[in-house]
């Protein structure tokens, strides 16, 4: 990584101000399961504008699928969570925003990938693992790594707010492992 990348990584994380609550307050699968997905499209849409990060339909396809595979595919226990209005209230709040209502987003998608509980839903690496194996056939590590240089769900996390998983303490690679 050159030093330029890295000077464009800490401008990101500068406009962005990463939300570093604890994970098991605020589990990703349970805000995303509650959250209107239109909203959470819309804030990672204007983060990436904020940032300079063009997201192109391949960029899409990826956390649309994680998404999915939050709602969809793991455990709900839900250690301190209220709400995501409560939750992205709290985000903007921390960025000086308001944030309005949001509904919970109904999909049906079949978990071919396996089920999380909700402690391991909160690993970096498993939720990696899962997206690895998803995108497999497009080239797995080497084609999230081109679409997303700094770890695809570091990445996408910081886009969407949500909060940092376990395991993510090198944004470079997304997961340390």
């Amino acid at each position: 990584m050159t030093i330029q990348q890295d000077e464009k990584l800490d401008a990101i994380l500068k406009a962005l101000d990463p939300v570093v609550l604890p994970p098991a307050d605020y589990p990703p699968a349970v805000i995303v399961r509650e959250s209107d997905r239109d909203q959470l499209m819309a804030r990672i849409a204007d983060n990436a504008k904020t940032t300079g990060i063009e997201l192109t339909d391949e960029h899409y396809e990826v956390i649309h699928f994680l998404f999915d595979f939050y709602a969809n595919c793991c455990a709900a226990d839900d250690p301190g969570f209220i709400n995501p209005r409560h939750y992205f209230s709290m985000v903007d709040r921390m960025q000086r925003k308001e944030n309005d209502n949001t509904t919970a987003h109904d999909s049906t998608t079949e978990c071919q990938y396996g089920q999380l509980s909700s402690n391991e839903a909160l690993d970096a690496y498993r939720v990696y693992r899962v997206l690895t194996k998803a995108f497999r056939d497009k080239g797995g590590k080497k084609h999230l790594y081109k679409l997303f240089p700094y770890g695809p769900v570091f990445t996408i996390h910081l886009l969407a707010q949500l909060p940092r998983l376990l395991h993510d303490v090198d944004p470079h690679y997304g997961t340390a492992f």
